[in-house]
Parts: structure tokens; C-alpha cells; sequence
């Protein structure tokens, strides 16, 4: 966003999509259909070129039949076209000499003499058809480039040349007239691919338009969530766009929740404090003013670091190494034990990582395991295991069982600990916020605390957290 002097914001946006999937169209057919339309005159010049050689080809095998039969005798011979009783029309014919190319006999447009044949290696054959064993030149006469198709010819040891010509210019008007044609045609048809590509881009586009006024009604209070059906490709944008509101929806609701525990947890230590305050300053008030402003400061650091968790956990990105968490904490929990001498038993895959924080793994399982190494008698034990997703949940989760071998909780005892603030042993100190706390966060990430009777004879509690994938350095 862009602040303005006048508290105003602008959005800052680039070039226009449907302007780049225009251009990106309007450019790619027309370079297509300028590649399109060089190839095709290329195979209609080469193709009017074959024609013409294949026409006078025709034109000398009739000139040798006619000149063996003696029946060369008018000016025009059997041939249908009248061109060649037009002089200097460059439709010429000539039975000549084999080495100067002068004329034995000629057409009556022969005008201008032809230039003496060249050399073999200078003419081009022709490969096929009726013009077998003919070769073609360009040879220019006056101001005309004439097109010529010759052989030559044994019989009875007389030996001579045939010539036939046509002026290229008429080649070039219909080569011209074709790629007339053929502009005209290929323009028209990128006028209608311009014409198309404007509604495939409106329409391709459009499921955008009605995106965006969804989002204008979610802001403006009218709808909560994007409904509706969309293209297989904006559903996925609409999915996150949907899971987007409702961790910030679940953010807001957790927040409110947490501030209106934070405003009840307050009271009752605030009215003791107002209560001691309106009475005599003995050191019995003054100690238990102090004794308050400490709960009330351990309730405050609490909730401001439940409202964080809340506020991060639906987006967090971040994995955490199981076994590089428990290790430095079983060590920790087998200095502050010694005096009871536990054996820890663990069992935890290196290749385990689950979808939090590091710091709130550390703060859930130092709660289980501070809670197993307290009421164990000699064994402590902590093992992960992939499981099959929860329910509500697609993605595959790690299970993470804390178990001690102490006297372990009745069905209503484990009701009991996991309530908020309740303590079974309330001479033991401490806020008692530290299995429901770890059923809170648990629950933040979509996962789940459960407390059940261990086979070792104590508690059981089995921690379930959203797996996540090896990291490549680990």
C-alpha cells in the first residue's frame, strides 16, 4: 500500500492481466501467422515454378514430335497458346543449334535472339515427370527474364537443341496476386483470433470478477466466507482464501476468550487487594497484597503467551525436531530427579519432525515429562509412532505416549488436571495450568491430549501433533 499525505492509501498494482493475455495473443498469432503465410507463399511460388516447367516441358515434347515428323511448318505449330504468334511476347520456341543455340527453325514471336545455352553444370535438371531428361535456365532477353526449358537431342547422328521460354513476369503476377490474396486472408483471420482472444480472456477472467466481489461482501459484513462454484483452477485459491478467514476468524474468537479468562482470573485477586488496601497496612496485608500481585502477574504472563500461541499457531510454517526437543529435556528432568534415580526410557525416530514451533514442543512436553519424572517411581518412558490422521484432519500426525510407572488417575482425576487452575495436590506448588495448557496448544496446532492408565501401572499421556515432512538438511 501506498500512504497519501491526506491519510488516504492507494493499492499498488502492476500492468493489468487482461492487457498481458492480450498482447500475449494478439503477438503469438501474429507471429504464427506470419510463419503460417512465409511457408505457404514459399510452397506456392516453388509450386507455379513446377507448373510452368511441367507446361513448357510439355510444350518441347510436342516441338520434338511435331520437328521428327516434319510437320514444323507455321509459326505457331500445334501449340494452343497464341502467345507464341506474338512477337517479343517472351513465349518462344526454337529448334537450334546444339553449341551456339543458333535457330534452325522459330516461333514467329521469336524476337530477340537467345542468348547461346551454357554450360550443363550452370542448368538445373529437372527431376521428374514429363520434363525427364530437360533442363531449366533464366536467361534475360531485352528487358525480359524469361524462363527456359531445353534439350537437346540425337537422331540419325543429327544433333540439336530445344528450346521453350515463358517471360517470369507472368510467374511473378501470379505469385504476387497469391500473396495478395493470402495477406488479405491471414489479416482478416488475426482480426477474428483478436476478436476471440477478448472473450476468452473476459471469460476466462471472469471467475476473478466474481471473486472479488465475494471478498467485498466479506468486508463489508455481508457474507462470511467465498461460496459459490468456480474453475478448477481458482478453487484452490479460493480454499486457502476460505481457511485464511477462518484461522483469523479462530484467532479473533480465541483472543476474546483469553482476555474474557484473563478479566475473570483478575478479579478475585484485585478485590482481595482492594479489600486489604481499604483495611489496616500490617505486614499479614502487605504480604498478602504481594502474594496476589504476583498471581495476578503470573495470570497476566500467561494469557499474553496463550493470546501469542493462538495468534501464531494457525499459520505457523515452522517444524520442529522431536528428538532434538527431547533429549536436552530428558537430560534436564535426570538432574532435577536424581534423588529418586529414574531410568528414562526413550524411543524416538531421528527422522521425526511435527508442525510447530520449537519453543511450544519444549513448553509441551517439559510439562508431561515434568509431570511423569514427579509421580514416577523408577521409570519414566517417552516413544513417538506415525499414526493415521485424527478426524478432521488429512495430513498424517506423530503420536508422542509419556508414561511412568507411579500410581497413576481414576477417569474423574484425569477430568480433574486437565480443567483449568485445578490441582490434585494443592500443597504442591505451582498455578496448576500445566496439563491444560498442553492440551490447549495441542489443540491450536489440531492436535489432541489424551490421559489414560499406563501398562507400566502409572499415567499415561499420549500427545498428538500434525506430522511433518524430513527436512533436506536434517
Amino acid at each position: 500500500m501506498i500512504k497519501m499525505t491526506d491519510g488516504q492509501t492507494l493499492s499498488k498494482t502492476g500492468s493489468s492481466l487482461a492487457v498481458r493475455l492480450g498482447v500475449l495473443a494478439a503477438g503469438g498469432s501474429l507471429a504464427a501467422l506470419l510463419v503460417a503465410g512465409t511457408v505457404m507463399a514459399a510452397l506456392q511460388q516453388a509450386n507455379a515454378e513446377r507448373a510452368l516447367d511441367a507446361r513448357l516441358a510439355v510444350f518441347v515434347n510436342q516441338l520434338f514430335a511435331d520437328y521428327v515428323n516434319d510437320d514444323v511448318f507455321d509459326g505457331t505449330v500445334h501449340f494452343a497458346d497464341l502467345a507464341f504468334g506474338q512477337p517479343g511476347s517472351g513465349w518462344y520456341w526454337v529448334v537450334a543449334e546444339p553449341i551456339s543455340g543458333a535457330p534452325r527453325l522459330a516461333s514467329s514471336s521469336y524476337f530477340d535472339p537467345l542468348p547461346p545455352p551454357p554450360d550443363l553444370s550452370a542448368r538445373i535438371a529437372i527431376p521428374d515427370g514429363p520434363a525427364q531428361g530437360m533442363f531449366t535456365e533464366t536467361a534475360s532477353v531485352g528487358e525480359q527474364r524469361l524462363r527456359v526449358v531445353e534439350r537437346f537431342y540425337t537422331l540419325q547422328g543429327d544433333e540439336f537443341l530445344i528450346r521453350v521460354t515463358a517471360p517470369i513476369e507472368r510467374l511473378r503476377a501470379e505469385v504476387n496476386s497469391f500473396r495478395f490474396a493470402l495477406g488479405i486472408t491471414l489479416g482478416l483471420m488475426w482480426l477474428v483470433l483478436l476478436a476471440l482472444a477478448y472473450v476468452q480472456v473476459r471469460v476466462g477472467l471472469r471467475p476473478l470478477e466474481v471473486l472479488q466481489g465475494a471478498v467485498s461482501k466479506i468486508r463489508t459484513g455481508e457474507r462470511d466466507k467465498v461460496t459459490g462454484l468456480f474453475p478448477q483452477e481458482v478453487s484452490p485459491l479460493v480454499d486457502e482464501l476460505n481457511g485464511l478467514l477462518e484461522a483469523k476468524e479462530a484467532i479473533v474468537s480465541r483472543s476474546r476468550h483469553h482476555v474474557g479468562n484473563l478479566a475473570h482470573g483478575l478479579k478475585t485477586p484485585l478485590a482481595a487487594i482492594l479489600n486489604a488496601a481499604a483495611g489496616p497496612q500490617d505486614r499479614d496485608t502487605m504480604d498478602l497484597i504481594k502474594a496476589k500481585a504476583h498471581a495476578i502477574d503470573d495470570r497476566v504472563r500467561v494469557y499474553l503467551d496463550r493470546a501469542r500461541r493462538a495468534a501464531t499457531a494457525s499459520s505457523s510454517g515452522q517444524s520442529a525436531h522431536v528428538r532434538g526437543v527431547v533429549d536436552p529435556l530428558v537430560r534436564t528432568m535426570d538432574k532435577l530427579s536424581r534423588d529418586k534415580d529414574l531410568r528414562f526410557e526413550i524411543t524416538v525416530n531421528e527422522q521425526f519432525y511435527v508442525r510447530t514451533e520449537r519453543g511450544d514442543l519444549e513448553e509441551m512436553l517439559g510439562n508431561l515429562l515434568e509431570n511423569a519424572c514427579r509421580y514416577a517411581r523408577s521409570t519414566v518412558r517417552l516413544s513417538a509412532t506415525n499414526d493415521a490422521p485424527i478426524a478432521g484432519q488429512m495430513s498424517p500426525v506423530l503420536r508422542i505416549d509419556v508414561d511412568d510407572d507411579g500410581t497413576g488417575l481414576s477417569d474423574a482425576q484425569i477430568q480433574t488436571v486437565l480443567q483449568r487452575g485445578r490441582r490434585l495436590d494443592e500443597s504442591e506448588p505451582g498455578s496448576g495450568l500445566g496439563l491444560s495448557i498442553v492440551l490447549e496448544m495441542a489443540e491450536l496446532y489440531g492436535g489432541a491430549l489424551s490421559l489414560n492408565r499406563s501398562d507400566l501401572g502409572g499415567l499415561s499421556a499420549r500427545l498428538i501433533l500434525p506430522a511433518a515432512p524430513v527436512r533436506p538438511d536434517s
